[in-house]
């Protein structure tokens, strides 16, 4: 697979996250959380609200970074992915297990699809992607 499709990939997964997380805090609030006040779910829309901006804007800037001809600086951008991947699969898998305990739970099913396919797509373009 080329780096220039992975990118593509990484990148409209991380669109896709973005969207999702839109969609959850505007569709779906009342059935994740009915019982929150008004107060704490206008603070975790804020704060969500900057979390799925920043995914759009990553997929957006991975989407146009596979557009980079030169191949060592699109590996170099594949490894900046995975560092990213890395940090967010680290927390999502501590968040997990500690549920109950220092946090709600962890992330939902949809969120773990990108957060372990994305450095699955990393790891095979550093490995083996072609030009």
């Amino acid at each position: 697979m080329k780096i220039k499709t992975i990118l593509k990939t990484v990148g409209s997964l991380h669109l896709l996250l973005g969207l999702l997380l839109i969609n959850m805090l505007i569709f779906s609030v009342d059935t994740i959380a009915p019982s929150v006040s008004a107060e704490t779910l206008l603070f975790i829309r804020g704060t969500a609200d900057v979390v799925a901006a920043t995914n759009i804007g990553i997929g957006f800037l991975l989407i146009i970074s596979s557009s980079i001809r030169d191949h060592e600086s699109a590996k170099k951008v594949l490894l900046g992915e995975l560092a990213l991947m890395s940090c967010l699969l680290i927390v999502a898998v501590f968040n997990t297990l500690n549920a109950g305990v220092i946090v709600d739970a962890g992330p939902p099913p949809p969120f773990w699809i990108v957060l372990i396919a994305n450095p699955v797509f990393c790891t095979y373009g550093l490995l083996k992607g072609k030009k």
